[in-house]
């Protein structure tokens, strides 16, 4: 497979601006969460990989930190998304659907099913768009959002209802485990979801990869650390992987990999019968994702708008979150059969789809305030700014349609750095 071309800016580059968290938060997370985290170490012989820890801290059926009743994404919470920083991004976005629906053959119904759709933002900001711009395409959607978080899909439904869409958008779980999604003719769509998979913590000793597991050293410094070990069985092809991509690691360097974020982005592909996948989030292609600050590793836990290296603290109260690797989803993609479409940057991929249209509109607009507009302003700004959003990463890939000529979102090839 030929390496994903690059699309990110330098490795000077920023990453989301973020306050720092104090580095002496006291604070050990819930509990109850702790307790369970704990007993699952103590029958797994003292140790678990970190994937299982973050996978615990985030998923835990009642009490991770994802599936919490409270909402935790947004403005007053620990993170800020694409969706919420303003409606824009989905109705640009919207412009991208609507033309893989007409390469799709205009069909009678179509789907877009989002992962991790939450409460129902950008499913509702999409529909706006195709319904102002694509009002063919609108009357022949089904949109079906999936959200783990059971309060997250209720609160979807009555807000949908309360629109008049409850007969266009329906909210179910994820499937079960080892269960592909149903396929669907149509878009599989998943915006800042990659990221948060469980990741397995490698660091470089001598010449080889050894894996870096939690243990529970609360007798002695107040909660978990990491020691070193034999690679796990879901990373022993890493080594492989990185030497194929022309990856050269030195003694210290650690990284982070997530076997499960491949897994999920084979089973979209899966879940396709016919259509397109689009995946955005902050990461990189793998030669571009392994190199300088980046071999300290990437795994950041958020709190509150704050952000710090320690996933330790605050277990269940903070999100984790790891860089995507492009390459790793594209090859997983390619193993089920589906057929590399395109990669960007998300500030060239929604300059290809005209974002900067939506502000020309507010400036005819009578009831349009200088503070709206200055506010709509300061949004876009955000979401194409090189140093921040709009480095994310845009990956289309496709199963029985279209990818030449490239679609709109890939006609404008990102800056150069």
């Amino acid at each position: 497979m030929d390496e994903l071309p690059s699309a990110q800016p330098s490795l000077s580059a920023s990453e989301p601006t973020v306050r720092a968290a104090p580095a002496d938060d006291p604070d050990l997370g819930d509990p109850e969460l702790i307790a369970v985290i704990r007993k699952e170490l103590d029958a797994a012989g003292g140790r678990l990989s970190f994937a299982r820890f973050m996978e615990l801290a985030l998923y835990h059926p009642t009490l991770g930190y994802y599936l919490a009743p409270e909402r935790r994404p947004g403005r007053g919470g620990d993170f800020l998304t694409a969706p919420e920083t303003h409606p824009f991004f989905g109705m640009a976005l919207a412009r991208q659907l609507a033309e893989c629906w007409d390469r799709l053959g205009r069909p009678d119904r179509w789907v877009v099913r989002e992962d991790g759709a939450g409460i129902g933002g950008l499913a509702y900001d999409v529909i706006a768009g195709l319904t102002t711009e694509a009002p063919a395409a609108a009357s022949a959607l089904r949109y079906r959002m999936v959200e783990p978080n059971p309060h997250r899909r209720a609160q979807a439904l009555a807000a949908m209802a309360d629109v008049g869409l409850a007969g266009v958008v329906t909210a179910e779980p994820p499937p079960s485990p080892g269960v592909d999604p149903e396929p669907i003719v149509g878009v599989a769509l998943a915006n800042e979801v990659a990221d948060a998979f469980p990741v397995h913590r490698l660091v470089v000793r001598g010449d080889r990869l050894r894996e870096r597991y939690v243990v529970w050293r609360g007798d002695r410094d107040g909660g978990f650390e990491e020691e070193e070990g034999g690679l796990s069985d879901p990373v022993a092809g890493v080594a492989a992987n990185l030497a194929a991509a022309g990856v050269a690691l030195t003694e210290g360097d650690a990284i982070d990999v997530s076997p499960a974020a491949a897994a999920w982005f084979a089973a979209v592909g899966r879940g396709l019968g016919r259509g397109y996948a689009v995946v955005l989030d902050y990461g990189y292609a793998t030669t571009e994702l392994y190199q300088a600050h980046r071999l300290a590793g990437t795994v950041r836990a958020y709190y509150r708008h704050t952000v710090t290296d320690n996933p330790f603290r605050r277990v269940g109260h903070q999100d984790l979150t790891a860089h995507v690797d492009f390459t790793a989803l594209r090859r997983a993609g390619e193993a089920v059969g589906l057929t590399f479409a395109g990669f960007t940057t998300q500030g060239a991929f929604l300059a290809g789809l005209g974002l900067g249209d939506f502000l020309v509109r507010l400036q005819v607009d009578a009831a349009m305030t200088a503070a709206d507009y200055l506010a709509a302003q300061a949004a876009v700004l955000r979401l194409i700014d090189p140093g921040g959003m709009g480095r994310f990463g845009v990956l289309i890939m496709a199963r029985d349609a279209p990818v030449a000529p490239p679609l709109r979102g890939f006609t404008v090839a990102p800056p150069a750095f």
